[in-house]
């Protein structure tokens, strides 16, 4: 069950170390690109990481990646953001807040074909949608299940946003501040 969001007051520093995970399509990318403008912080995309140059095809060594993404999180500010709940634990010590972009599967699949048309990519919408679609149910790191673990357990600020008015509202809260 989702729990309500309420706008926030933010901290002093509470951004510096932001992870922001959630389902492929679900405006980790836009979030962390409006707040990394706003705050003048680096933005490190996971996918960036986990695939060998881009290349979709090719996937980084999970010890490389892990490594990589801990040697980002070394810095003093940062977002980093992605589905990979694999590549977030082992750095979850350094984070200061966690958002996670809890968003329904109707406006997921909305953002992914948007995003996979604006690509010219739509030859892998099938293949992204029907892994996106399984959120829910798989077992893995880069599950629903996996981001519910992350997030109850996390014991610094945290916020869910449930859907993309939230997402929104949150990054010009932000804007305002």
């Amino acid at each position: 069950m989702s729990e309500k969001f309420e706008m926030p007051d933010f901290q002093p520093n509470e951004l510096d170390r932001t992870v922001i995970i959630g389902n492929t399509a679900s405006g980790k990318s836009w979030l962390s690109k409006r707040l990394g403008e706003k705050l003048s912080l680096s933005v490190v995309d996971l996918d960036q990481i986990r695939w060998v140059d881009g290349d979709y095809s090719r996937k980084e060594s999970v010890s490389v990646a892990i490594a990589k993404t801990s040697e980002k999180a070394q810095q003093e500010q940062w977002i980093i953001e992605g589905v990979y709940g694999w590549l977030v634990s082992p750095i979850i010590d350094r984070v200061t807040c966690l958002i996670w972009t809890d968003i329904p599967w109707s406006e997921s699949r909305r953002n992914l074909f948007a995003r996979e048309t604006a690509r010219g990519s739509i030859g892998n919408f099938k293949e992204l949608e029907a892994w996106s679609g399984d959120y829910w149910n798989r077992k893995s790191a880069s599950s629903y299940h996996a981001h519910l673990a992350i997030y109850e357990g996390f014991k610094g600020s945290k916020y869910r946003l449930n859907n993309m008015n939230e997402t929104s509202g949150f990054v010009d809260r932000i804007e305002q501040s």
